[in-house]
């Protein structure tokens, strides 16, 4: 299976802590899928949180939020959310090790002095909905003013691409993405550290056997 490529690279990184010594990090694995095939094969992983959802189908919106909802109870302030999608082959595992020691570093920084008041305001944004909009939209222009990178992102030259990583402070947003809305919209509305791969095709996904037939004769 595709997903496989990318998954136990990431848990080869985890398990081997190929991560700077000097970097002391927690990491969760987790996989959102709406194939139950893909449940069976990580049943009984119990280095990896496995979630369900039927309306992946619906768009990327409700994959992100099943995965940030299983993981509620353990995510702390200063910790991020990084994004990785199942069908980039090509990704390395050189440019997974940059997303997670520039969390770390962040973390270490505690640059995050904004985070504790929209990390206990998100539960009454979620239930109130957009009658707390406003208010919401005061604080993240204040944010912006800051220049607190919340927001990280792989990138060939000028050309912006999956893994994304998010701040936990934008959970709020991300929780209320719509239908096929991604990551990406929250992402260009915060100021964005760019991490560059040294090969384009680490951004490429394959969506079918004949990309896979194109990018293997590059």
């Amino acid at each position: 299976m595709l997903y496989r490529h990318t998954l136990d690279m990431l848990s080869d990184i985890v398990s081997s802590r190929k991560i700077n010594e000097d970097i002391n990090y927690d990491i969760t694995l987790t996989v959102v899928t709406q194939y139950d095939r893909i449940i069976a094969d990580l049943d009984g992983r119990k280095d990896i949180n496995t979630v369900f959802c039927g309306d992946s189908r619906l768009g990327a919106s409700y994959t992100i939020k099943a995965g940030i909802n299983s993981l509620m109870g353990r995510l702390k302030k200063d910790d991020w959310l990084l994004f990785i999608v199942a069908d980039q082959p090509y990704l390395s595992e050189k440019t997974i090790l940059k997303f997670i020691e520039a969390a770390e570093k962040k973390k270490n920084k505690k640059e995050f002095s904004s985070q504790d008041k929209k990390i206990e305001d998100y539960k009454l944004l979620l239930t109130n909905g957009e009658k707390n909009n406003d208010d919401y939209e005061n604080i993240l222009s204040e944010e912006k003013k800051s220049k607190d990178y919340k927001v990280f992102s792989a990138r060939y030259r000028e050309k912006a691409g999956n893994p994304c990583m998010f701040s936990c402070g934008l959970i709020p947003e991300l929780l209320m993405l719509r239908g096929d809305s991604g990551g990406r919209k929250v992402a260009k509305r915060h100021e964005c550290f760019y991490i560059d791969v040294e090969d384009e095709k680490e951004l490429f996904d394959i969506d079918s056997e004949k990309d896979i037939n194109i990018y293997s004769q590059d």
